[in-house]
């Protein structure tokens, strides 16, 4: 089974979008389209049958700074990793298409695989492997038993946000829940959020119109104003909650709960998966509001390594401190 590195270029998107589309192991993510929006350029690892065909791929999401290029996961972007025409990925398979990223990238800040991947225990030293995670909820089940899922909490205030008279309306405009974002959110991020990072989402949800895939929704309080705003990717027998905010007096009504059980509701007694993206375990109460609806947690595999020459290591790591010495946080 050949194992090639391909640029760009020479991906063939026919070939590779078919490939991820009957994965296991199936994401919006690793599509050639939404890589296109959220990693320009990048490459991919790929393994051929014997007639040349692909059989098993990889995206390589790189970057260049100062000369070198790198890996990194991108924004709007939780997981990645390999997706093959397989019943079960071999052992040997994740550790070619390891060493193919380790021979070409002397760093790799993060690169996280997905939820139906599983890292073989031998890899190079010099590489670190770990999980973080997300949340799945399944939807097979009728309404009423996912309901009964809910946390006691969650029930109350979603009961409290159905007793407010919010209203409900699926939308075509992304403006309102980036200005609620920049208003509550943006500055409690660690770093900041660029301007880069807004016109990515508008670029990312354009593009998610055009394939159909993009459900935006707004509550609306009894004052007309917009409370809360929710986008979800429906894809490949997933809802993908992939951004949400909220301006202060609409975190008070509940409105995310409203919406994120109409999605629920919605797709209730399907086989489709509601994924929350769950964040990391800094982030204690957003962990907690998405574990009330009752999903489950999937560990998704990850990797990071730094072979970049020690004087390269020392500047980089200098600027972080001096970054988070700025911000109070050293």
């Amino acid at each position: 089974m050949p194992v090639l590195y391909l640029k760009h270029h020479n991906i063939d998107r026919t070939q590779w979008d078919a490939v991820v589309e009957q994965s296991r192991q199936r994401q919006v993510y690793a599509m050639s389209w939404y890589l296109d929006v959220v990693a320009p350029d990048w490459d991919a690892v790929v393994a051929l049958d014997a007639s040349g065909v692909y059989i098993t791929v990889m995206p390589v999401p790189w970057r260049s700074k100062l000369g070198i290029r790198y890996i990194q996961q991108p924004l709007f972007c939780q997981q990645l990793g390999i997706y093959s025409l397989a019943k079960t990925i071999p052992e040997a398979t994740y550790i070619a298409f390891v060493q193919e990223l380790y021979r070409r990238f002397r760093y790799v800040a993060s690169y996280n695989f997905n939820t139906g991947n599983q890292l073989p225990a031998i890899l190079p030293p010099a590489i670190k492997s770990n999980q973080t995670l997300t949340l799945y909820l399944s939807l097979e089940k009728d309404y009423g038993q996912l309901y009964q899922g809910y946390t006691r909490d969650r029930k109350m205030n979603l009961k409290r946000a159905q007793k407010a008279g919010l209203t409900l309306e699926e939308s075509g405009d992304i403006e309102p829940i980036i200005q609620f974002f920049r208003e509550e959110t943006a500055e409690r991020i660690y770093g900041g959020v660029a301007a880069k990072a807004y016109a990515l989402l508008r670029q990312l949800y354009q593009v998610l119109q055009e394939k159909g895939v993009a459900r935006l929704y707004y509550t609306t309080d009894s004052q007309g104003r917009k409370n809360s705003g929710c986008l979800f990717i429906v894809w490949g027998g997933h809802i993908v909650y992939i951004f949400n905010a909220a301006p202060q007096h609409g975190r008070k009504q509940n409105g995310r709960t409203l919406l994120i059980d109409h999605l629920i509701r919605e797709y209730a007694g399907q086989e489709m998966v509601f994924d929350f993206e769950s964040p990391d375990a800094k982030e204690p109460d957003i962990l907690h509001f998405y574990q009330s609806f009752g999903p489950e947690a999937k560990p998704i595999p990850a990797l990071q390594y730094n072979q970049l020459p020690k004087g390269v290591r020392f500047i980089r790591e200098a600027r972080m401190r001096l970054v988070r010495k700025l911000r109070g946080l050293a």
